[in-house]
């Protein structure tokens, strides 16, 4: 458990401030607006501050917290920069700054790191960004990461209709090797509605048509695990991208630098001047994205996937929908808010990604730095996946994976052990040894267990 300062009560700060309280972490959350920390307080179980979190003496007081983390989360870079200096100045052991623009993370000239004592760096445009390019570069996935320095790679699947095999258990199902089920999400019914139900699969399990479905496994082999449910890949190498927002300009760069035809579209036209500007192999469009008869004779269908990028949702959601309307075959929608994603799963806009949510796996993962070397929030906090180093006391050292049932949560699963620099996927004849790598998936409920397990 940690003691937390968190600067800044919007959308990013709340939302790691519930998710670190949900995990029985101590969290203060500071911001001038006594209206927004209110409502904090009322949502989730933390303390409120108002004030700056750039006033020395404010942070001064609240070392008697004993914080163990200070994370610079408003809008406004300049200030988190200020606060994170302010913050490690008075002796707060660790700090994590939000900014927008890369010129902060180039050291070309200027360590803004040293600078500003800043120990981690966030950019939720600039990642979701890079997770977008990671999609299009894996295209017919719901989800792509890395991880074990690229060795092991995470591809999450939509098991198409007409799926022949849903009543063939996994432990029968004839997996390569080296790939394994991470986890399964399925809508049910519930009354008049469908919910979500997570399932961390053991050998009794199976897929069924409809199933979103999580497999870890070997880089140079997963690749082919589309084939099995007769999925296609095509290769994307042209895309529009509406919204000259800072993740629409940050990924319009990443598409570039890999000579892929991008079009951007913003209704701004001095942003259009701006993009312009930066974006000299880049098509740039001043136009309304929305406006179905200009995609129509701008041949927006000839381009392999739609990026809803503006910043906002709504507008998001309609330009991708569009954009599938006049026979663009993907679409991809950039969204703040994670509670429109079953609008958009209606309308066939499958792939959604959230700032906010990738922002805060980062922050996580660096929460957990050393002992927790990676962690990643699937499907609204419901399931996480983490990367543990195994400690000399574990209690799970020397004991087949088979075995290990009594002392493992049931919501709980090992996909893959590192053991000096081999990479072994978690089937029941592995052990576990001091020192190795383990990649598990489980709920956040087990996350401080797990700590003292491994």
């Amino acid at each position: 458990m940690m003691n937390i300062v968190i600067m800044g009560a919007g959308e990013l700060g709340c939302h790691v401030a519930a998710l670190l309280s949900r995990e029985k972490h101590n969290v203060i959350l500071i911001d001038r607006d006594s209206k927004a920390l209110q409502a904090a307080a009322e949502t989730m179980d933390v303390a409120i501050r108002q004030g700056s979190g750039t006033d020395w003496q404010l942070l001064d007081d609240l070392l008697e917290f004993s914080p163990n983390l200070f994370i610079a989360l408003t809008s406004d870079e300049e200030t988190n920069l200020v606060g994170c200096s302010i913050a490690k100045n008075l002796k707060y052991p660790r700090t994590i700054a939000r900014v927008r623009h890369e010129r902060y993370l180039n050291r070309t000239r200027l360590d803004f790191a040293r600078m500003f004592d800043v120990d981690y760096f966030i950019g939720p445009e600039i990642l979701v960004a890079h997770d977008i390019l990671k999609y299009i570069l894996s295209p017919g996935t719901e989800f792509v990461e890395h991880f074990a320095h690229g060795a092991l790679k995470l591809v999450t699947l939509k098991v198409p209709e007409g799926w022949s095999k849903g009543a063939m258990p996994l432990k029968e199902f004839g997996l390569p090797e080296n790939i394994i089920v991470g986890l399964i999400c399925r809508e049910i019914h519930n009354g008049d509605h469908l919910e979500k139900q997570i399932i961390f699969p053991h050998g009794n399990d199976t897929i069924q048509q409809g199933d979103e479905v999580t497999f870890i496994g070997a880089s140079g082999t997963i690749q082919g695990v589309h084939k099995l449910f007769g999925l296609s890949q095509k290769t994307i190498r042209s895309a529009v991208i509406i919204g000259g927002s800072l993740t629409g300009l940050h990924l319009a760069k990443l598409l570039a630098d890999r000579d892929m035809e991008v079009t951007i579209i913003d209704k701004s036209y001095e942003k259009c001047c701006i993009l312009a500007e930066r974006l000299r192999n880049c098509t740039v469009m001043h136009h309304d994205g929305t406006d179905v008869e200009f995609l129509k004779a701008e041949k927006i269908n000839s381009a392999d996937i739609v990026i809803a990028a503006t910043n906002n949702d709504e507008t998001n959601i309609l330009a991708a929908a569009l954009g599938k309307e006049v026979g663009c075959d993907d679409a991809l929608v950039v969204l703040s808010n994670p509670s429109f994603v079953p609008i958009t799963s209606r309308l066939g806009l499958g792939h959604t990604l959230s700032p906010r949510i990738v922002a805060t796996n980062h922050i996580l993962s660096q929460l957990y730095s050393g002992k927790v070397n990676t962690l990643i929030s699937l499907y609204d906090d419901k399931a996480e996946i983490m990367e543990l180093t195994v400690s000399q006391d574990s209690k799970v050292i020397g004991i087949p994976l088979s075995e290990l049932g009594p002392f493992l949560p049931k919501d709980f699963l090992i996909v893959m052990i590192q053991n000096r620099g081999r990479i072994m996927i978690a089937h029941g004849n592995r052990i576990i040894s001091p020192g190795d790598t383990v990649i598990v998936v489980t709920s956040p409920k087990h996350a401080e267990d797990l700590q003292k397990i491994f």
